[in-house]
Formats: structure tokens, sequence, C-alpha cells
């Protein structure tokens, strides 16, 4: 029989306090990762700390500093509102195609983030939008750039005690425009071979700012650094290619059963142009 410790609070106080005594609890909020995992290393003993009955921790709500996401937010609740369709349609899309839809109705973009996978969908939206998020201990909230949450395959920057409570998303600049791919084997329900993102703001035909970020190209979601240098150029194919070219010399992947190393940054190389000329147009 399986020696798991449960414990489901319904206010955030009381999941602050249980993480604080018990440092090697698991969170479950959809769980689509944690029980899998669980299942595939031989069902040890766990300390389970269920957060879905804490009230607002799946809530969507529009603020003056942009959009929040709770933690526990579902997959199909960010795929279908009406907030996210209309200021962030490309992270809408990306909830669309995680797993199947019965997945999407489980699973939480809080989980989707806190699981670190590099092929995470809605992680390269989140970096593009300059999504910080959210976190919360018995010590207090401090944020993070969702850019910077990762730390290596399966790791983070969340420290024992600590809880991801959301994400706030900043309301885009006018003009900006973002495209999103996610490049597979095939089109639903599997992992992205690439995933691609980029938020381009463009005024007068120049760009004035552009952002990219690359999933399953690394041990953690890239973001492309050096694109400062195209500030004021014309937002035409040309800066696409060049753009393009310089994802593909950061990014970092591996041959595995999805795609080999050269094929990959291929990838890398098409998705990107493919997104800019899209979003510049």
């Amino acid at each position: 029989m399986f020696n798991i410790s449960y414990f489901a609070p319904a206010k955030l106080s009381e999941a602050l306090e249980y993480l604080y005594e018990h440092k090697e609890a698991k969170v479950l909020a959809g769980g689509t990762d944690l029980i899998a995992k669980w299942k595939k290393i031989g069902h040890p003993d766990m300390e389970l700390l269920d957060i879905r009955n804490i009230e607002n921790f799946a809530e969507i709500s529009e603020g003056k500093d942009g959009l929040f996401i709770g933690a526990g937010a579902k997959m199909a609740a960010v795929q279908y509102n009406s907030a996210v369709n209309e200021k962030f349609p490309i992270l809408a899309w990306a909830a669309s195609v995680v797993g199947s839809v019965q997945v999407r109705n489980l699973a939480t973009i809080g989980g989707n983030i806190c699981n670190a996978a590099p092929s995470a969908d809605t992680v390269t939206p989140l970096i593009v939008y300059g999504a910080e998020a959210v976190i919360v201990s018995k010590k207090g909230e401090r944020r993070c750039l969702v850019k910077d949450f990762f730390t290596g395959p399966g790791k983070t920057v969340l420290q024992s005690g600590e809880l991801l409570k959301g994400f706030v998303l900043p309301y885009p600049e006018k003009g900006s425009k973002a495209a999103f791919s996610k490049h597979g084997r095939r089109i639903g329900m599997d992992l992205a071979t690439v995933g691609v993102a980029v938020n381009a703001c463009v005024d007068g035909g120049k760009i004035k700012d552009v952002k990219v970020a690359l999933g399953a190209v690394g041990p953690t979601p890239i973001y492309v650094t050096g694109l400062e240098k195209f500030a004021g150029a014309m937002a035409n194919e040309a800066a696409a290619e060049e753009i393009a070219a310089l994802a593909e010399k950061q990014a970092k992947p591996i041959t595995d059963v999805r795609g080999t190393e050269e094929y990959r940054k291929d990838m890398v190389y098409e998705n990107v142009r493919k997104c800019l000329k899209k979003a510049f147009a």
C-alpha cells in the first residue's frame, strides 16, 4: 500500500505553513506531470500538498499593471479566456496545443512552468510577453522574470518552502505583434521538436523592439540575446533572416527521437524567420 500524506488547504497561508514544515512535499495542481512521474519511479512514499481548493488560485484577472494568471488556471481556461485571447493571443494558442482536450481540462499553467521541461508550450509566449512569476512563501512575496525562472532540466529558482502563485503579464505596447510556432512530428498530442515565440513592436515600418524565445532546443528555454541592435532597423525579410540566424546560433539542441541536432537548428531558423515575417506583417 502507498504511504501518502495528503493535505488540501483552503487558504494560501495554510499551504505555505505546510510547505515550511514539510520540505519534501510535492505540490498537486493538475497532476498530469506529477502523477505520471510518480508512477514511473515506482510509487514511492510522498507528502502531497493539493492547492486546488485555495481561493483565487486559478483566477485570471485584469489589473493596472497587467493581466494576472493564477498558477492553478487550467490550460483550457487560458485557451478560452477573452482577455488572454485579446491581449496575449499566442499564449492562448500555446495553451490550446498542450496535450489533448482531457489533459487541458486538468493541466495547469503553473504546472507547465514548474515542471521545467524545455519543450513546455506556454513557456516561450510567457517569456516574450515579459511575464513575471509571482513566488510566495512564509517570508513574503518575490517576483522573477519567467526567462530567468529555469536553472536546468526539471529545475527552477523555487526554493524550499516557496510556491508559485501565478504570473503577471504587462500589457503589450501599442504596435506590438506576436507569433508562435510549435514544430513537431504531428499536429497534436506530441511534445515540440522546436518551439518558437516572437514579439515585435514595429513603428513606421521600423523595429522598435523584438523578443525571441526558443523551446526544446536547450537544457532550458532560451531567451535570444543580442537583439537590441535591431532597434531602428527596417522590419523586413532581411531583418527576419538575420535575427533567425542569430537564434540558430544560440540554440543548443541535442539529437533524440524527435530530431537530430542539425535538423533542430534548421527548424529554429525556419520557424523564427516565419514567425517574424508574420509579426512584421
